[in-house]
């Protein structure tokens, strides 16, 4: 444990931190990837996507307790250290040491936030009770979307779908939302839901660079969102040029 502490403190810009939970947020995204090439597509899947959010929750809990816990604690005692430095009477090692503490403080509030960020991510306890597009809008006013200005046209939908639909669009919005952040250089997107009676439909554009989707292989996020769709009997297209990207999904509003 002390190894990988003093690894952590050489880092002062969370980059550890950062490699870290990226990391996480990866076997995430990997683990819906790998569930429905294992499971595919059958006529009910309800047992799956329970299953799927059931070990979300549980990354979220052991994050939580795992990295969360420790981070609160090693705050509280930077702070009785912080007290402890007034009875020392040279002034310059004060002073040294109240630098130390104060950037050990930034770097665990740094980390601390991240934890509980991707912990509520993967296992937001509120959005399933809510209706869809109070979801979605939720989701996107939680994203933290710096320099991204993102319109969204979320009305209320006439009827709410099933839950396994509720929970894969929810889940491809995030995905969506992810790729333009981190790969489009977009500083112009959109996000828009609708359904009949038969679909439910999700669409979201950018302004980004865009990239070829007959050269691309397909990053997990991508695989991610088809196979998503698909394990509902829904699609999902992605068209993109060098004027950005437009993804659209859609799914059988009845789909279990």
């Amino acid at each position: 444990m002390s190894r990988r502490a003093s690894a952590t403190i050489r880092y002062p810009d969370g980059g550890a931190w950062a490699e870290m939970l990226a990391g996480i947020c990866v076997k995430n995204a990997r683990l819906g990837d790998a569930v429905s090439r294992k499971w595919p597509a059958r006529k009910s899947t309800a047992p799956l996507l329970k299953e799927l959010e059931r070990e979300r929750s549980r990354i979220a809990r052991e994050l939580h307790a795992g990295a969360g816990q420790p981070l609160a604690g090693i705050k509280i005692h930077l702070e009785i250290l912080e007290e402890c430095t007034s009875a020392i009477d040279d002034p310059a090692k004060t002073d040294s040491m109240r630098v130390t503490i104060d950037r050990l403080h930034t770097l665990a509030e740094q980390a601390l936030g991240q934890v509980r960020a991707v912990s509520h991510r993967l296992h937001p306890p509120a959005w399933q009770e809510m209706t869809l597009n109070k979801a979605l809008e939720s989701l996107v006013d939680s994203s933290g979307l710096a320099g991204l200005n993102l319109t969204k046209s979320l009305p209320a939908l006439d009827e709410e779908p099933s839950h396994a639909v509720k929970v894969q669009i929810y889940r491809c919005a995030q995905e969506c939302i992810s790729n333009i952040v981190r790969h489009s250089g977009a500083t112009e997107a959109s996000m828009s839901l609708k359904a009949d009676a038969a679909n439910v439909v999700l669409t979201v554009t950018d302004n980004g660079h865009g990239f070829d989707t007959g050269a691309h292989s397909g990053g997990i996020g991508l695989k991610a969102i088809s196979e998503n769709a698909q394990s509902l009997g829904g699609t999902a297209r992605v068209t993109s040029s060098g004027a950005g990207t437009r993804i659209v999904v859609k799914i059988p509003r009845a789909a279990d």
